[in-house]
């Protein structure tokens, strides 16, 4: 029942290309079309056998239409179809009018609910508190084996609809009139779809198939009595209508008489779209969401999904796996690198420890050499000084070096005079060469008495003590 509250549109969804597919005898025709937020634009157009594969690049729903949408549509032969329009009250929102849709199958179906596939379409409706819906039903084993078909050749679509859905959602009659809108089938039949329009509103509308002779023609006459009929009965028909064909080219003589005796108000006849107007019509309205028909099964639009994201992981796996091979590759190679620049880098290492080396043997060499220049003149120095600097009545007996800096002094002196033996000491202490101390340190001098001898009746004591070279040179 209609509100006040406004609609809610539905999001569209954003495509970036379409495909169209018609089967027509052996043959499928396929349009490409490039879709832009102005307009849709068709790019080609190929005739395939049925039993040649398409080209996988144009129709596939792969990882690439991830960030470029791809929307499949196909046409589905009108022998397929049932037809039946519905004026109902206008709905909040399209679920509730499926949902009351679904209450009228079971009397409207001809065949039982749980064999078909069903869809609709809202008409064009004069009266806003009203709506008015083309009703399309299908079997579902007919649905099925057009899904077949396409899958044999590598379409998986996205919708499926009709190609007589275009002309009548957007027709407009000059005035009240029967609309016979036929394309043929083959060389001795057409199929075709007739519509009833009546005060701005689509009363009526089915298809028939029909031989293109006089039997068409009579088929034509019982059709359009029936629809009469009924339309007498609930009362949207008050007398015969205009009629209308369309079609290629011109009607076949025996329908155009049999039409011009049925209605008294005369025969028009209009020239039929090329079927690339229909299809761009088609794909035009699909990618804007203004055809609503598709009786693709849910259940099999959920494993076309399923199959979608399941090569969208599979491709993400592999991209994965290629990147982790790279990234192995480049690893290996980089160690291979390393190991190499290690190599060179011991190589020189070596080379500079061989020259380090020997650089450090050669300072060793020149400290020694030094140590011993050094040594010679502070062996001279402090013999020099240790002359020079000891009293008179004291006597050296031994003048030593030990561990190439210890000089060792042992003398006599007189008993008597040992205090001579600690000026002395205190003297070799304070000794300077150049300005500089002489010695690092001086030990505490050792005196011992000796006693007297023949040789020497003086009562006499030995005296010693270290002196430690202070290396100017090395300090």
């Amino acid at each position: 029942m209609a509100t006040g509250k406004k609609k809610k549109k539905p999001k569209l969804q954003k495509w970036n290309d379409c495909n169209l597919i018609q089967f027509r005898e052996s043959e499928a025709r396929l349009w490409h079309f490039a879709v832009s937020e102005k307009q849709v634009t068709q790019k080609s157009q190929l005739t395939h056998s049925e039993s040649t594969p398409l080209p996988q690049a144009q129709v596939e729903q792969a990882w690439r239409q991830f960030f470029k949408k791809r929307l499949n549509l196909s046409w589905i032969p009108s022998e397929h179809l049932y037809l039946r329009v519905i004026d109902m009250p206008a709905c909040e929102d399209r679920e509730e009018t499926r949902q009351m849709l679904e209450f009228q199958l079971e009397k409207i179906s001809p065949v039982p609910v749980h064999q078909i596939v069903w869809s609709f379409q809202n008409l064009p409706c004069p009266d806003p508190e009203q709506q008015s819906l083309l009703l399309v039903l299908a079997e579902r084993s007919a649905v099925d084996g057009v899904l077949s078909q396409l899958e044999s050749i590598g379409y998986q679509t996205d919708q499926i609809t009709f190609s007589g859905l275009q002309g009548l959602v957007g027709f407009e009659p000059p005035s009240d009139c029967v609309r016979i809108s036929w394309e043929p089938r083959d060389e001795h039949s057409a199929d075709c779809l007739i519509s009833w329009h009546i005060d701005g509103w689509t009363k009526d509308a089915g298809l028939v198939h029909v031989p293109m002779d006089e039997r068409g023609a009579q088929a034509l006459v019982n059709h359009l009595n029936n629809a009469a009929w009924s339309g007498e009965l609930e009362g949207w028909l008050k007398q015969a209508p205009e009629v209308r064909f369309e079609g290629p080219e011109e009607e076949p003589g025996s329908w155009i008489e049999a039409a011009k005796k049925w209605s008294s108000l005369g025969v028009e006849h209009e020239d039929a779209p090329h079927s690339e107007v229909r299809a761009h019509e088609c794909a035009e309205r699909s990618v804007r969401g203004k055809s609503t028909v598709n009786l693709m099964p849910e259940d099999v639009h959920r494993g076309y999904r399923q199959s979608y994201v399941d090569g969208l992981w599979w491709s993400s796996l592999k991209g994965v796996g290629l990147i982790y091979i790279f990234a192995v590759g480049i690893y290996f190679a980089a160690m291979e690198w390393r190991k190499t620049e290690n190599l060179d880098l011991q190589v020189a290492m070596r080379s500079r420890a061989n020259a380090f080396t020997n650089t450090m043997a050669l300072q060793a060499k020149v400290n020694i050499l030094q140590e011993q220049v050094d040594l010679k003149y502070s062996a001279l120095d402090s013999l020099r000084m240790i002359s020079e600097l000891m009293p008179d009545g004291m006597s050296l007996l031994s003048f030593n070096f030990r561990q190439g800096k210890i000089v060792t002094l042992r003398g006599n002196i007189p008993t008597d005079q040992t205090a001579k033996v600690t000026d002395y000491h205190e003297s070799l202490i304070g000794a300077q060469v150049d300005g500089k101390p002489l010695f690092e340190s001086v030990s505490d001098p050792t005196i011992s008495a000796t006693g007297t001898s023949r040789r020497n009746p003086v009562q006499s004591s030995t005296w010693s003590f270290n002196c430690e070279l202070r290396r100017s040179g090395f300090e």
